[in-house]
């Protein structure tokens, strides 16, 4: 089921173990030749995908496109909430489906800087439905790393407008890829001491904004990569709805 294209009655009818699908995204900068919806098409699509195949288990929510960006903000074009503003966003989200009675939440994922959030989402959905009301998960969009390594020629060719990225947009649009400027980038030496965790800016880790080598990347493989995502996280949504309500004998 597709949230937005349903009238209010209908939504109320729906059984309450359906799965509510909820994809967050980002409008950010990606690199020279991918456009800011990146993430937000790619999560909007894998959405669908999972949606086409399992119609009657799922309620996809539209795409919530404003994610956390800070890191990327140095690039005109990237429109990101900070941190507080991109957790209650998504908080509130939460809670009018909690409201409605529906009882198992799944927030799918397709930018990594809405990680932390979404980790620290969980924490404060757990405090605040102390009584088992609804369950909640998390996933990324994408199939697992040795799914992807099957189809793409790099090894770690995620990164950010690397190879997978330009491959799901070639597959989806590839009028908005610009061909012509297709250039590895990653993070410039010196940016990390061996075994620590620090957060920078991309305009400071990178040259233009990329981690990856897009070169590489078809539409033939971001197909590929789109359906394997799409089934491995359908079959995911299958297993949640089969598990029994939390607290249950």
């Amino acid at each position: 089921m597709l949230l937005g294209e349903m009238t209010s009655p209908e939504i109320d009818g729906l059984p309450r173990d359906i799965v509510v699908y909820i994809p967050v995204a980002s409008c950010e900068q990606h690199s020279l030749h991918l456009p800011v919806l990146t993430d937000s098409l790619i999560g909007e699509e894998v959405a669908r995908r999972v949606h086409d195949r399992i119609p009657n288990d799922v309620l996809v929510l539209p795409v919530q496109w404003l994610g956390y960006s800070q890191h990327h903000i140095r690039y005109p074009g990237t429109v990101s909430a900070v941190s507080q503003t991109h957790l209650l966003l998504m908080m509130d989200i939460v809670a009018c489906m909690v409201e409605y009675g529906f009882r198992k939440i799944l927030i799918q994922n397709s930018h990594g800087g809405n990680g932390a959030n979404i980790q620290v989402l969980l924490q404060r959905l757990m405090e605040r439905y102390q009584e088992g009301e609804a369950e909640f998960y998390t996933r990324w969009a994408w199939a697992s790393a040795d799914t992807l390594n099957r189809i793409r020629d790099l090894p770690n060719g995620s990164g950010h407008a690397g190879e997978t990225e330009t491959s799901m947009i070639l597959a989806l649009r590839p009028d908005l890829v610009r061909t012509d400027k297709l250039d590895p980038d990653g993070e410039r030496d010196g940016m990390r001491a061996p075994g620590m965790s620090s957060y920078y800016r991309f305009d400071q880790r990178t040259e233009h904004g990329g981690v990856g080598d897009p070169r590489p990347a078809t539409a033939e493989k971001g197909q590929r990569m789109l359906n394997a995502s799409a089934d491995e996280i359908a079959e995911q949504v299958l297993a949640i709805r089969k598990l029994s309500p939390y607290g249950s004998k």
